[in-house]
């Protein structure tokens, strides 16, 4: 052995292995106490910048046409820009602008910023914009204050309750959502402004001038200085009602409450929200920079505590939602698994292993992921869902390397060598396999930490973990475990055997009698009959294929994650009365009580539960309601299955525009979507109601409905001819019924939980009635009254109240669901018959074909040209390790194999086919590629030591048959209780165990079997060449006699 050599520096040094084991552990666990965040999932980090713009009054299109429309100019030449989103609805914009993954992100904020402020020609009116950066927060915990109570206390206390919420640890931020706005509205009626001959501008100079706290300087003498100041702000009802607005010419004062009531309370709004059945608000708690579930929780549970106890009678706080109860169960499923994966595994290794190579390759284990849990922080990867499944994932992976040189050094003490020579003969016979089967490992993995968009962050922490437990796993195989096997005691034939002993004896006597009596005499018969044997694999590989495209195996690109609420969404007409919006709420209502009726029905004892709290409210012309459920374990069906019941229970809304159930946490887009674009709203209108009937005619197609929102009919004003002799404009006009109905801000009162604006206007019922509008008179500079019908003409049109735009054009969305089976057929279909014809028709439009497979597209591009990369850079390490250039296509040749196990793994479990099956495919890839350099090095070894071809594919297999055994056989039984056991919880990651545990087990038969077979194709082909060439090459010789 050496003496200059590190692994033999290693092995002579014990106590260097056995600190390097112990300080990597005690690493990885303070590194778990203090410094890894902990979350439900990885937080999502795309660099978004939200533009935020409030013009209170204005239609959708003024919206549009003078904020939207010159943001988007201002921007859209910023490098790094991927997409730009824009909404305009009544009163305000929104445009978010989404960037390229790998952008600069401070540079690509900054140029936001810059091109956003110098935007010129806004609506003077308006408010400034709000140029914000989405920052990464999670709604964490949601508080219910709840109970019989005035809405106006309900939110002072809910605001008070925000303040303490806030001051807590590790808490960014808290939201009141269902709270209604506070508001001092100075209504006039037409009646009382003739009557005293008063405008709205003369109340609102009045309130203005009289309403009023100012600094005005300082009086400085020689001893004393004086600060001068005016305070008459009216704060309340009763300081409004005294604020003078003129004296009469009798010597009376007018005062504002003489000719105005003064309302102050709430904004008056198509609101309203209860928590199970009473009147509530939600208090949203966001996370902070650093994350950590399970202390954040504490800290807001321990809080309300306390909190309870002081609260007015009648007060009730619940905690509605805590994503530390999902946290915890969900971690809990998976760790479980881990646990259980760790035992089979130890379990297997000490069968077929000797009780200290079990122990030892078990302990590398434990140290290659407390190594990786002390470097996770570094790599920003959190403790979650994803991360701790790739730990579970991984347990089998990550032995593999230890198994190999483990056995490697056992069967150098079987032919005769012992001590640290065995150790060391050992590394050296597998060091080559080991070192380029974990390197081709890691970069099949690596790939996963560069998809694109959302499915970025959750892939990131997969490819992480795997990456940094293989190092250390390579690391601890290499160096640390032989130190610990240099002692591996020799088999002594008198030496009484232990019952341990016997059952391990028994096992390996059994795996080395399947090697040698049963897979070699047969890869005998196979390799004789090689061609035969390469064409059933090639039609298994076949029939694979055709099982995925013909859609015998289900599929679903994104995976559904189960949540624990179910979310009801009906979208009501913008005209829809408020009335009819509370009848609707009340259906929804009695469809959730048959639900839970039916479900106790269910149960053994008739009182089962399955709602534990349920929120609902009412917002505009939409309706919403959300189910907390009983714990996963404790409910007698599954999410899915209660939320169809519930839509049959809830029955038909025949006005809805949208309907909506929802039981993922994960949005799940509709199977069928078309993203029409244009300039011309009309003519989009035309071409998506065409498009719609065409799709209403497949009997497969259900649901078909769009994006366009009708919204409320819109008046339109414009002067007769001849009104601007009595001195009015177009201006004047506008701004009086503004004025009158929208109202006119005068001033903003600071208040706890933000500004309360005082407005002045008509009275509510005057607002809320059309007859208003043609009884209105409009006030000339000269004190004149104008009827408002003499001065302009009134047009009814159709409106809209909302327009969603796309990279500048207008964007009408189209879906539809599909209970088919072959969705993809049929929406080529669509695109390819009917799309082309249907685009000729209406030239005014376009149509992004992609639609919202948009995403999945862009991800399969890329898993596609990184893994391609992947394997690229996996083929040139190998040809220079084997200094071979068809070498390593013979290693790689198993990888279609681990897509034909994933596949059957699919049918046989009923289990969908989608992204995370593709990444499990990947993963199995990188093991059975180990599993092939294995026993292509050791087919090369014996080619060098003189057996022909044929004895040396047949004897490969066999001196490696234990080695690839049993590393296949921890990556499936470390895999075995996610596949077994009870998964709802991480029900959305057993597509990629699937993928991985069956892509290994058959890509093992690939590697024993296809192999050696190929192998020996191509020396087949080598030799009937070289003979061929022979052949040509002697016609060229002259005969002789």
């Amino acid at each position: 052995m050496p003496s200059n050599s590190i692994l033999a520096w290693w092995i002579k040094n014990p106590i260097a292995a056995n600190l390097a084991m112990f300080s990597l552990v005690v690493a990885g666990i303070m590194s778990y106490l203090f410094s890894v965040e902990k979350e439900p999932f990885p937080t999502v980090k795309l660099p978004i910048m939200d533009i935020r713009m409030n013009w209170r009054g204005a239609s959708p299109r003024d919206v549009e046409d003078q904020i939207i429309v010159r943001f988007e100019e201002s921007v859209k030449n910023v490098e790094g820009i991927k997409y730009i989103v824009s909404n305009a609805w009544e009163g305000g914009a929104k445009i978010s602008i989404t960037g390229e993954e790998r952008v600069d992100r401070r540079k690509f904020s900054d140029d936001i910023r810059e091109k956003i402020n110098s935007v010129n020609g806004l609506p003077s009116d308006a408010d400034k914009p709000i140029v914000t950066e989405r920052v990464n927060r999670d709604q964490m915990i949601r508080i219910a204050l709840h109970g019989d109570m005035d809405e106006l206390m309900l939110n002072k206390v809910a605001r008070e309750i925000r303040r303490e919420v806030s001051s807590l640890p590790l808490i960014a931020n808290v939201d009141i959502s269902g709270d209604i706005a506070e508001e001092i509205s100075i209504e006039v009626s037409e009646q009382k402004l003739r009557e005293y001959q008063l405008s709205f501008d003369e109340i609102s100079n009045a309130v203005k001038a009289n309403s009023i706290n100012l600094s005005a300087g300082s009086v400085v003498g020689e001893t004393e200085s004086f600060r001068l100041s005016v305070r008459n702000r009216a704060e309340n009802q009763v300081d409004f009602e005294n604020i003078i607005i003129r004296h009469q010419a009798d010597g009376a004062i007018l005062r504002l409450g003489d000719v105005a009531t003064i309302v102050d309370g709430l904004q008056a709004s198509r609101r309203y929200s209860s928590f199970d059945g009473e009147v509530a608000v939600l208090i949203d708690v966001y996370n902070g920079d650093y994350m950590n579930i399970p202390e954040m929780s504490k800290n807001v549970n321990e809080y309300i505590e306390r909190k309870i106890k002081t609260l007015p009678q009648g007060y009730k706080l619940t905690v509605w939602e805590d994503w530390n109860d999902a946290y915890q169960s969900r971690l809990t499923t998976i760790f479980d698994s881990a646990i259980s994966g760790l035992i089979l595994v130890f379990t297997l290794l000490l069968l077929f292993l000797q009780p200290r190579i079990a122990l030892w390759v078990s302990a590398g284990i434990a140290t290659a992921f407390a190594a990786a849990f002390w470097l996770l922080p570094t790599f920003d990867v959190s403790l979650n869902m994803l991360s701790l499944f790739a730990f579970m994932m991984v347990i089998g992976i990550v032995v593999d390397d230890a198994i190999v040189i483990g056995e490697s050094i056992h069967s150098q003490h079987e032919n005769g060598f012992h001590g640290e020579q065995a150790a060391y003969n050992g590394v050296k016979a597998v060091a080559k396999p080991v070192i380029f089967g974990v390197l081709t490992t890691m970069i099949v993995f690596a790939p996963m930490a560069f998809l694109p968009g959302s499915t970025a962050e959750f892939t990131r922490a997969i490819s992480i973990v795997v990456v940094l437990a293989l190092s250390f796993s390579l690391f601890e195989a290499l160096f640390i475990l032989p130190s610990h096997l240099r002692h591996l005691p020799d088999d002594d034939a008198n030496r009484e055997l232990s019952r341990l002993d016997k059952i391990q004896q028994g096992f390996a006597n059994a795996l080395k009698y399947l090697a040698n009596k049963i897979y070699a005499p047969a890869m005998d018969f196979i390799l004789g009959y090689r061609y035969i044997v390469l064409g059933i694999f090639i039609v298994l590989f076949s029939l694979s294929v055709k099982l995925l495209n013909d859609n015998f195996v289900l599929q679903s690109f994104e995976p559904k994650i189960e949540a624990d609420t179910i979310r009801l969404n009906v979208t009501l007409p913008e005209n829809a009365s408020f009335a009819r919006l509370q009848q609707v709420l009340i259906q929804m209502n009695q469809g959730q009580a048959k639900l839970a009726k039916h479900v106790a029905d269910l149960s053994e004892t008739g009182d089962g539960g399955f709602i534990a709290h349920h929120y609902s409210r009412i917002n505009g012309s939409r309706i919403s309601s959300f189910l907390k459920l009983v714990p996963y374990q404790d409910r007698i069906i599954d999410t899915e299955t209660a939320t169809n019941l519930l839509t049959e229970m809830i029955g038909d809304i025949p006005d809805a525009e949208e309907v909506e159930f929802k039981a993922t946490l994960n949005e799940r887009d509709p199977k069928i979507a078309f993203m029409v674009m244009g300039d011309n709203l009309d003519a989009m209108t035309k071409a998506a109601n065409e498009l719609k009937l065409h799709m209403n005619e497949y009997d497969d197609i259900y649901m078909v409905r769009d994006s366009l929102d009708k919204g409320s009919k819109e008046i339109v004003l414009s002067l007769k001819p001849g009104a601007e002799a009595l001195g009015i404009n177009l201006k004047d006009v506008s701004n009086q019924i503004r004025q009158a109905f929208f109202g006119q801000e005068v001033q903003r009162l600071p208040r706890e939980g933000g500004d309360s604006r005082v407005k002045v206007r008509y009275s509510r019922l005057e607002r809320e009635d059309i007859a208003s509008l043609y009884q209105l008179k409009i006030r000339t500079r000269d004190k004149r009254e104008i009827p408002l019908i003499n001065v302009v003409d009134i047009d009814l049109i159709p409106g809209v109240s909302r327009i969603q735009r796309r990279d500048g054009k207008k964007v009408v969305w189209i879906w539809a669901e599909y209970s088919g089976n072959n969705v993809d057929v049929l929406k080529n279909k669509i695109r390819q018959e009917y799309l082309p014809d249907w685009l000729k028709r209406n030239p005014e439009v376009s149509m992004d074909r992609n639609g919202r497979n948009r995403n999945k597209d862009d991800f399969m591009n890329t898993v596609y040209h990184y893994e391609g990369l992947a394997l690229l850079i996996s083929y040139v390490l190998m040809a220079i390790a084997f200094k071979s250039y068809l070498k390593p296509l013979l290693i790689m040749s198993a990888i279609p194999f681990a897509y034909t196990g994933s596949i059957f793994g699919h049918l046989g479990h009923e289990v969908y086919f989608g992204a995370f099956s593709m990444l499990g495919i990947l993963a199995a890839a990188g093991v059975v590629v180990n599993d092939n350099l294995v026993l292509v090095d050791c087919l090369n070894q014996l080619r060098a030591k003189g057996l022909s071809a044929f004895e040396a594919a047949k004897e490969a297999g066999r001196l490696r048959f234990r080695a690839i055994i049993l590393t296949s056989l921890t990556t499936f039984v470390g895999l075995v209780p996610m596949l077994s056991g009870d998964t709802e919880q991480a029900k959305f990651l057993v597509p990629m165990v699937v993928s991985l545990a069956y892509g290994v087990v058959f890509a093992t038969l690939t590697t024993l079997i296809f192999t050696p077979c190929l192998y020996l194709f191509g020396h087949d082909v080598k030799t009937v060449s070289t003979k061929l060439f022979l052949f040509w090459k002697n016609l060229d010789k002259p005969r002789t006699c």
